[in-house]
């Protein structure tokens, strides 16, 4: 299956394990960010491709997980996700139920009906990501 692991910047490193845990389960990541990271000290035309590569790569993919928190870009990740949800699982992961409960951290779209909240540990999100 193809998959994409949407989440803020300062969460690069789980981002990245969770990309390495899918792909070890023989799924394919439509595209890893986690691989470069920060580029928006690289110039327009850097920031313009990798905008496009990973808008695409939500798009193509069959699962998206989104892990949270999240920054603007990750949001953003979501609602291309939703645009397109007809082909896809959308998963929302977060270890704090305020994120996802309806206080002051979260967002009307974490409610939308093609989401799949999930407020766990860490390690139990992989679980059922290997469940998939």
């Amino acid at each position: 299956m193809r998959f994409y692991v949407a989440s803020g910047l300062p969460n690069r490193e789980r981002a990245a394990d969770a990309v390495r845990f899918l792909t070890s389960l023989g799924h394919t990541p439509s595209y890893d960010w986690t691989a470069h990271g920060d580029v928006r000290s690289e110039g327009e035309a850097r920031m313009g491709q990798v905008s496009t590569n990973e808008l695409a790569a939500v798009c193509d993919a069959e699962l998206v997980v989104v892990l949270l928190p999240g920054g603007p870009g990750t949001h953003t990740e979501l609602g291309a996700a939703l645009a397109t949800r007809e082909d896809k699982r959308i998963f929302l992961w977060s270890q704090e139920e305020s994120a996802l409960g309806g206080g002051p951290q979260t967002c009307v779209f974490y409610h939308h009906p093609a989401v799949t909240r999930i407020c766990c540990p860490y390690e139990e999100l992989l679980q059922q990501l290997a469940a998939l």
